[in-house]
C-alpha cells in the first residue's frame, strides 16, 4: 500500500503480495528460490487466481523474475547491483536511525536490548530461522519509530532486493553484527542520534563488505 494511500480493506491479491515480501524478508525464501503457484495456493489456502495476480505484480516490482525455462524465482543481483543497493541502504537506513534516536520511547529501548540479549543466544544456539526473525525485529523497531512512511517503504523495497539473508550463514558474521549492534546501542542510549545513524551506516557497510568477499570467493 502506497503511504499514501487511504486504509482500505486490502484484495486477496495484495494480501498475498504482502506475504510473500513478508516470507522473502524472513529469509524463509532466498535469491533463486522457485516459487510454485499449486504450492502457494494450497499454503495459503486460496484459489490460483489471487496467487498469478501477486505474482505478477512481484515481478513488475523486480521483487521476483520469471522466465519460460526457469519459471518465477526470486529475484537474483549482479555485484553491481548489490554495491547499488547497500550503498543506498547504507544512506536511508542512516537516516531512519537518525530520525528515530529521539522518538524512541524507554519501552522500545529496552525491547532493543531484550532483542540483542536474544540474538545473542540464538547465534550462540547456531538457530538461524529466529537469528533472522530477531535482527528483523531489532531493525525494523528502529525504522518504524520516526513515523515516515515514505523511508520505511523504500527501505522495505531495497530489502527485499538485498540478499541480506546469507550474512546470517556466513562463520564469523554473525558475531561481528552482534559487536555493531552493540555499539548502535550505546550510541542510542547515550541519545546521540548523528552517532546512532554513523553506526547503523558502519554497520550496513559491514555487512555489504563481509558479503561481497563472500561471494567474491565463491
Amino acid at each position: 500500500m502506497s503511504p499514501t494511500e487511504p486504509n482500505l480493506p486490502k484484495t486477496k491479491k495484495e494480501q498475498i503480495a504482502d506475504l510473500l515480501r513478508d516470507t522473502i524478508l524472513s529469509g524463509e525464501l532466498a535469491p533463486g528460490d522457485r516459487l510454485l503457484q499449486d504450492q502457494l495456493a494450497e499454503r495459503f489456502d486460496v484459489s490460483s487466481t489471487p496467487i498469478r495476480e501477486a505474482i505478477q505484480q512481484l515481478v513488475a516490482e523486480g521483487v521476483l523474475s520469471h522466465s519460460p525455462y526457469r519459471g518465477v524465482q526470486v529475484a537474483e543481483v549482479t555485484m553491481d547491483d548489490m554495491h547499488e543497493i547497500y550503498l543506498i541502504r547504507s544512506v536511508l537506513e542512516e537516516l531512519a536511525t537518525r530520525e528515530a534516536v529521539p522518538n524512541l520511547r524507554i519501552a522500545d529501548v529496552r525491547r532493543l536490548h531484550a532483542l540483542q540479549a536474544d540474538i545473542r543466544q540464538t547465534v550462540k544456539a547456531g538457530d538461524i530461522p529466529t537469528l533472522r526473525k530477531y535482527n528483523y525485529e531489532f531493525h525494523w523497531l528502529i525504522y518504524n519509530t520516526p513515523g515516515k512512511p515514505y523511508l520505511a517503504q523504500m527501505i522495505r523495497n531495497l530489502w527485499l532486493k538485498s540478499p541480506w539473508d546469507t550474512l546470517h550463514v556466513l562463520p564469523s558474521r554473525p558475531q561481528e553484527a552482534i559487536g555493531e549492534h552493540d555499539q548502535l546501542l550505546a550510541a542510542i542510549d547515550a541519545g546521540d542520534a548523528t552517532l546512532a545513524g554513523e553506526r547503523m551506516r558502519q554497520h550496513i557497510e559491514s555487512g555489504e563488505k563481509t558479503l561481497a568477499h563472500f561471494l567474491a570467493n565463491k
